[in-house]
């Protein structure tokens, strides 16, 4: 556990009369006065653990505390066992995120106050492992083509409260898109997490997105066709009307939407994309928007997309996108046990 050959556990009872534990390593005898911190609380745990009667109940604060990972791994590793053969309910509490690796070995339960209440979680979710290590994890993984998409993307996971599950990349042109799912899966990665989404102009049909698979998975061998059925339908678009560009439908969106409610910030952004007519490069129909008004472009699309949400046509542009994210996002998400709370105040 601590890399000694321990040969034997015993104890040593001082002159005064107080007993210690002792150990035997490599013939040298020695008590718990010759002892580090952390090989102290290990045999002080163990001799509890070991004595206590079959049935019996030990609870330990901090079982990490003074001890490095790999001797409270193996340290759980005994106490684990020791409690199956012998039939005790051992129960710790811990900071370490290592733990959260052990769920074969032991029962986790992440307990949290809120608002007065302690509340217990089964589950080890995104935001558990943020209170233990106050570093956020963004388990979902969206690909999309360019800024515009980011856009959209932020909108929809503001709306579902998934932000801070959700990262987000972009490979560029449609195709990559492909290319990318391809790699992903002769790596032999988890797609259960991660989302591809096209802007919609290219690639809309599902026959065409099966001739872009045939591209990027070639050959003959079995596995080949496996991928490819693996890929099919994994690849998402945003629903435009045929022959329209992102840019343009956006501009279509933010250009009929009620006024009623809207501040000045909203308003300005509808007048300018209200003088635009047409143009000829469909990315104007929204670059210009922001270069007229001033707006920095990343700070100006999100605007733009808060006035498009309001159009009752977003839904169903999005939607492909949203009844993904949902259930995904939904069971990461830690919810209040209706009964398991300990009210603290």
């Amino acid at each position: 556990m601590l890399n000694k050959p321990y040969t034997s556990f015993n104890q040593h009872q001082q002159p005064n009369g107080k007993i210690l534990i002792g150990v035997e390593s490599e013939g040298l005898a020695y008590s718990s006065l010759s002892m580090s911190a952390g090989e102290q609380k290990i045999f002080l745990i163990l001799e509890t653990i070991l004595k206590a009667d079959k049935n019996a109940l030990i609870l330990i604060d901090e079982l990490d505390l003074l001890l490095h990972d790999e001797a409270l791994k193996k340290l759980i590793d005994v106490i684990s066992t020791h409690a199956e053969d012998k039939n005790k309910q051992i129960i710790f509490t811990t900071h370490r995120e290592m733990v959260t690796t052990l769920s074969d070995k032991i029962n986790i339960r992440h307990v949290v106050n809120i608002q007065g209440r302690s509340y217990s979680f089964e589950e080890t979710k995104p935001d558990a492992i943020n209170r233990l290590t106050g570093k956020s994890t963004t388990p979902i993984e969206i690909y999309v083509e360019d800024d515009l998409a980011v856009a959209i993307i932020n909108k929809i996971c503001s709306s579902l409260k998934a932000s801070r599950y959700v990262k987000i990349f972009k490979f560029g042109a449609a195709s990559n898109a492909f290319t990318l799912l391809a790699s992903t899966l002769i790596r032999g990665d988890n797609l259960s997490d991660k989302l591809y989404i096209l802007d919609g102009d290219k690639y809309s049909t599902e026959n065409e997105k099966k001739a872009a698979l045939d591209k990027v998975f070639t050959g003959t061998e079995s596995r080949t066709y496996e991928l490819k059925a693996a890929a099919e339908g994994k690849i998402k678009q945003f629903n435009l009307p045929n022959g329209v560009k992102p840019e343009q439908y956006i501009h279509y969106l933010i250009t009929n939407v009620l006024l009623d409610g809207l501040g000045g910030e909203y308003l300005e952004i509808i007048e300018a994309a209200r003088d635009i007519r047409v143009e000829l490069d469909a990315h104007n129909y929204i670059s210009n928007i922001l270069t007229k008004l001033g707006i920095d472009r990343p700070s100006g699309l999100t605007r733009v997309m808060d006035l498009a949400s309001r159009h009752p046509e977003w839904h169903q542009y999005v939607s492909e996108v949203t009844d993904w994210l949902q259930p995904v996002v939904s069971d990461l998400m830690e919810r209040l046990p209706e009964n398991d709370t300990v009210d603290i105040t």
